[in-house]
């Protein structure tokens, strides 16, 4: 967000920034959901809902889950929340206390561990490592200890794009089975994969009474600016976080709820657009991935979902760089520079808990993306 608003004040003064930055779709929501909003509008559907949110979008919301899981939720076990973000934050504020370990894979999203650490929980990291990606049970038996109160997976990962099959995550559950740990699992990316996406409670329906799911409408259906997420979870522990919503934000926005409403049941034009926009994010990751695998000193993987790559940059360290014979040390470095030389926007990977790496968002089209990438390979280019 920071790299986000300095490239933006440099865009304001006129110079042309190419951002790789914020990962948002840049596709329009659906026509047909942004007119269900409207017909909400209509109809005055402009004051409060119940709390933690319309009981016919949580059914939906359990519904689905329970397809793509197998485990039966009644509507009382869905809360909608403004975002995932705020699904997210709840879900630490329930499970940890003074002292607990929040354990993390990295590279991690870097929201996970500062809402840990608002909750009062010490962050754990657990290196991964590339092209996988994958938090293994060898490293995660690694970190458990009698403080471990909760294990969050993201399954498609930001900032990595890696996705977990159901037999990984199976092992997982397997390791933590004799733990007095919860597990918190971002699918919010999950619609977005160029390979089958392994699900949690499918894997591991066992894990059923201590797991909480986030996911929501913001990637899937490009309905960022809505914000529209949810928590899903067992009955007792999602008594605790619809009263911890009700002193936050009460629900989300009664019209937003309508259009998510919309959004889940499963309309053929919806669907389509969706399936258009994961094709066209595929075909956008290979342009970038052969971009920047050309770079002397640059390796990156292709990811298996979202729309992120995270390429090692570590080869570029230490050298001349670019025409002015650029030196960086770091990946932070690095993106500062591409800055200054490429006007091109990318995230560290410090802001991930792993530097030597760095995050190019492919949410732009494919004009943009070549233009931006041929810039970073000038910019790169050994002095």
């Amino acid at each position: 967000m920071a790299l986000d608003a300095r490239a933006k004040a440099l865009k304001a003064a006129g110079q042309p920034i190419i951002s790789f930055g914020v990962g948002e779709p840049d596709f329009p929501t659906p026509e047909p959901i942004k007119q269900a909003a409207n017909a909400a509008l209509a109809d005055d559907a402009t004051h409060y809902t119940t709390v933690s949110g319309d009981p016919v979008l949580r059914k939906l919301v359990a519904e689905r889950t329970e397809e793509t899981t197998g485990v039966p939720f009644a509507w009382n076990q869905v809360i909608a929340t403004s975002g995932a973000k705020e699904a997210l934050f709840i879900a630490m504020q329930v499970l940890c206390e003074q002292g607990d370990e929040v354990l993390l894979p990295a590279p991690y999203w870097v929201s996970y561990a500062e809402q840990a650490k608002m909750a009062g929980a010490t962050v754990v990291p657990i290196e991964t490592r590339s092209p996988d990606w994958k938090l293994t049970p060898e490293d995660l038996r690694r970190h458990l200890t009698a403080r471990s109160r909760v294990l969050v997976l993201c399954t498609p990962s930001n900032p990595t794009g890696a996705v977990y099959s159901d037999a990984e995550l199976a092992a997982l559950a397997e390791t933590i089975a004799d733990y007095d740990i919860a597990t918190i699992v971002d699918e919010i990316y999950a619609r977005i994969s160029y390979v089958p996406v392994g699900r949690w409670l499918r894997a591991a329906p066992q894990q059923a009474d201590r797991s909480f799911i986030v996911d929501g409408v913001s990637k899937a259906y490009a309905m960022t600016g809505w914000r529209l997420g949810w928590l899903v979870g067992p009955k007792e522990l999602m008594e605790l976080a619809s009263a911890v919503q009700s002193h936050l934000t009460s629900h989300p926005s009664s019209v937003t709820q309508r259009a998510a409403t919309f959004a889940l049941q499963n309309n053929a034009a919806v669907e389509t657009a969706v399936d258009e926009m994961v094709g066209i994010f595929r075909q956008r990751r290979d342009a970038i991935v052969a971009g920047l695998s050309a770079i002397d000193g640059v390796s990156c993987p292709p990811p298996d979902g979202a729309f992120y790559v995270f390429p090692d940059v570590r080869g570029l360290f230490g050298r001349p760089l670019g025409p002015n014979g650029r030196v960086v040390q770091s990946s932070a470095q690095l993106a500062a520079y591409l800055l200054d030389e490429a006007l091109v926007v990318c995230v560290p990977g410090e802001a991930f808990g792993t530097p030597g790496f760095v995050r190019f968002s492919y949410a732009l089209a494919m004009d943009q993306l070549e233009e931006g990438v041929a810039r970073v390979q000038t910019a790169l280019r050994a002095g």
